[in-house]
């Protein structure tokens, strides 16, 4: 199936750069900059914007407090610093969507995926809000999962495990568009969808996190989008790298915005869709977000066997300090390290994605890249730690120890 149905306007934009890529396979990859440099320029705009008008309006996040007359934040989990305005995830998901309309036409493909973007964009928005109950959350989650599952983005197979998920096939149209519903491949999507989706939302608790994973998960899905020609993917993932880029700035610690809930429940939810466009194989979105899906599947276990919930959403509303950043944070580390750590575990476990496309060069630059950004955690964590020691009063009886 071609999923890379371009309009002219892309075709323009993509084609500014002359063709000087033949026979030099690595200047493909550049003629997507300007896609990069206008993510980069609307993020600049658009999020010290939002920011003024969430701080305006008083959607913030408020440490040790109450928004709503509803419980917000878990007293051992408020890891932000004073008064920050939430909404953030608008400079990402906002673009995003408007570059789905510009640049592509509106068909069986596109349309399902603006429907659900824009169910969980409005989703995310009241709940930044109002600080909706998790059940309205986990709600339209579903209903953005189902709309994918339903629509002519199939399933197929699981080819690492050489399983076929096409048993019987339902097909349909809605409004003229086409539909299909492919069993039971389609409902392993479905779920699939709203795992990826909390899978990266749990790792919003510490601030730049879940920005900086998402940044270098959005730049391996673009390695690889590139490499099977998956336009579609290629220009939402480099859109989305580089909004994030700018926005990462704003967010890391001491952060003066937050993605809060409109960009949480997005970045999970792209990432799972545009890894699973890019080359149909479920694999690749484990292999990318291995991560915070480690960690997913152990707060759950851990949850399921200890607090005993009767229901999904009773799961959902637990509110502990089990996830891999808190762990991180006992061991005093500071947020600024923490950020680091994640993004470059992301990094090295998402490289092996693109190992798999034979892309061995990139594989290598990825994977120096990571060892390069937990090196430097690593001196900073050591130079922290000895200024705390040479700061700390010794006693007269410590110049006798040993």
């Amino acid at each position: 199936m071609d999923f890379s149905s371009a309009n002219l306007l892309l075709q323009k934009v993509l084609g500014y750069i002359p063709n000087i890529s033949k026979g030099l396979e690595y200047l493909k990859y550049l003629e997507f900059w300007p896609i990069f440099l206008i993510g980069i320029g609307i993020s600049l705009i658009l999020t010290p914007l939002i920011g003024y008008f969430a701080t305006k309006k008083d959607i913030t996040y408020k440490p040790h407090t109450k928004r709503k007359e509803k419980d917000f934040d878990n007293p051992e989990k408020a890891m932000h610093e004073g008064v920050t305005p939430a909404l953030g995830g608008l400079a990402i998901s906002i673009p995003i969507f408007l570059a789905i309309l510009v640049f592509f036409k509106l068909d069986a493909f596109t349309i399902p995926i603006l429907i659900a973007l824009g169910i969980l964009i409005l989703g995310s928005f009241l709940d930044d809000v109002f600080n909706l109950p998790a059940s309205l959350q986990f709600l339209y989650q579903i209903l953005a999962a189902g709309i994918i599952a339903f629509s002519i983005i199939d399933l197929t197979s699981i080819s690492f495990l050489d399983i076929a998920l096409e048993s019987r096939t339902l097909s349909f149209s809605v409004l003229g568009l086409a539909q299909s519903f492919v069993f039971p491949g389609d409902l392993i999507l479905f779920g699939w969808i709203i795992v990826c989706i909390n899978a990266v939302k749990w790792t919003a608790g510490s601030p730049g996190i879940i920005e900086a994973n998402s940044l270098a998960i959005f730049s391996l899905i673009f390695v690889i989008a590139v490499r099977e020609s998956a336009l579609f993917s290629s220009t939402l993932s480099i859109l989305a790298a580089g909004t994030l880029l700018v926005f990462l700035l704003f967010a890391f610690p001491p952060q003066k915005i937050m993605s809060g809930s409109a960009g949480k429940s997005v970045y999970g939810f792209l990432i799972c869709l545009l890894a699973i466009i890019a080359d149909l194989k479920i694999s690749t979105t484990i292999m990318l977000l291995l991560l915070p899906l480690i960690d997913f599947i152990y707060v759950i276990v851990k949850r399921i066997f200890i607090n005993k919930p009767k229901s999904i959403v009773e799961l959902m509303k637990i509110n502990d300090t089990n996830h891999l950043h808190h762990q991180l944070l006992k061991l005093n580390i500071s947020r600024k390290n923490v950020v680091l750590i994640e993004m470059s575990a992301s990094l090295l476990l998402g490289s092996f994605a693109i190992l798999t496309t034979g892309a061995l060069r990139y594989f290598a630059l990825i994977l120096g890249i990571a060892i390069g950004i937990a090196f430097i955690v690593f001196i900073n964590i050591k130079a922290t730690k000895k200024k705390k020691d040479e700061d700390e009063p010794k006693s007269p009886e410590s110049k006798y120890s040993y």
